[in-house]
């Protein structure tokens, strides 16, 4: 059987129809599925170029094709493509295949309420629309509007499908329940592979002073600002801490110009992008790794940082209190407190040194061999389930 997976990432496509991609979904990603099914047919939005750049990695191959959704970016854009998005998915996705929806995904729920919708189709949930909305896209009063569609219209998805794989272990499920009867798992959709783990967790015997941050600043979802304010809060207060901010976008001039407002841009060094495989050195040099995310599903930047034995202070958004105990919690768009648990937790070797260890211990469930067993059953068992749906 063939399986058409819904993706909300943008691709580019070559002359040769090669398809790359300039960050996520390489092809090994799509191995998961071909376990399982016989092809993979992944519908997302695809710019046709000249050529790829030197850093794209390629993300069609051997069973794994592409049909091309408008490249359309934003509301108007969706809006504008309509008619073609839902055109589209409603003629690749057939009886005779599977169909998994990566949502939140605004063309999957066009897709939802046409033909595909009786088609028997499974989803996997990744993050909160709702969440996501309410933190601001379009910054006026749309946003509410567009927050509670995304929100009826993934509940309504839930409801109607087969299956659903959940990157949470409780918190989207309860969002987003599926129907009485309907197949339901909590599976991250991370996988660490061995070489992601230190060999044991850090000993601490004197406090930290350092600080990474990893997040893009394309969307102020990640709450860099928050973070700025609380170090200049506690460099007012004498205390005095670094923070090295990785990542790039539309935003990094706005936040570097934040930092030097509040007279704390000697304190702040921001790296810009820096590819994954560099990350893990930034993470292994820093005391303590800070996400004051506005909005989450379960983030892979987080885990990764419990892998490295770091202790770590996020917000209580999406899945991350399923990660971390309530002393290492903040409360969402909270920067005093951000900067009080900064303080409490740097302040105290023992206590950075415990939260090392409860972070390692509790990455280890995000293993890549456990989660994929875990996600290959789900597959099956969805596999199973569309043999019998008519």
């Amino acid at each position: 059987m063939e399986v058409v997976v819904t993706c909300e990432f943008r691709f580019y496509r070559t002359p040769d129809q090669k398809v790359w991609t300039s960050s996520a979904f390489l092809y090994h990603f799509w191995q998961r599925y071909l376990a399982t099914f016989k092809k993979v047919i992944v519908v997302a939005r695809i710019q046709d170029v000249d050529a790829p750049q030197q850093s794209w990695h390629l993300s069609s191959g051997l069973d794994v094709t592409f049909v091309g959704l408008p490249y359309y970016v934003g509301f108007a854009g969706l809006l504008r493509n309509f008619r073609k998005i839902r055109k589209t998915i409603n003629a690749v996705v057939t009886p005779q295949r599977a169909v998994i929806y990566r949502v939140p995904s605004q063309s999957a729920m066009l897709a939802s309420f046409g033909i595909a919708a009786k088609q028997g189709f499974a989803l996997e949930v990744v993050g909160d629309p709702l969440d996501v909305f309410n933190t601001g896209i379009t910054n006026g009063p749309l946003d509410k509007i567009l927050g509670w569609v995304s929100y009826t219209g993934l509940r309504y998805m839930a409801r109607n499908a087969l299956a659903a794989c959940y990157v949470t272990k409780e918190y989207l499920q309860r969002r987003y329940p599926v129907s009485n009867g309907a197949l339901s798992v909590g599976c991250s959709d991370i996988e660490l592979p061995a070489a992601s783990y230190v060999t044991q967790a850090r000993g601490f015997n004197t406090p930290g002073k350092q600080l990474v941050f990893v997040g893009s600043f394309s969307q102020m979802y990640k709450g860099p600002d928050l973070l700025i304010h609380a170090i200049s809060y506690l460099k007012k207060q004498g205390q005095a801490y670094n923070v090295t901010m990785l990542g790039g976008g539309i935003f990094l001039q706005e936040m570097q110009a934040l930092a030097k407002k509040l007279e704390c841009s000697e304190l702040i060094h921001f790296a810009g992008e820096v590819e994954h495989a560099d990350v893990i050195q930034y993470l292994d040099n820093a005391d303590a790794f800070v996400m004051p995310s506005r909005t989450e599903g379960l983030p892979r930047a987080l885990i990764e940082a419990m892998a490295r034995g770091l202790p770590c202070i996020a917000s209580n958004v999406g899945g991350i209190p399923e990660l971390l105990d309530n002393a290492t919690v903040v409360e969402n768009n909270n920067w005093s407190q951000l900067a009080q648990k900064i303080h409490g937790l740097l302040s105290s070797p023992e206590s950075m040194s415990q939260a090392s260890m409860r972070n390692l211990e509790y990455a280890k469930l995000y293993e890549l061999e456990l989660l994929a067993k875990k996600r290959g059953d789900f597959y099956q068992s969805y596999f199973d389930l569309k043999s019998k749906y008519s």
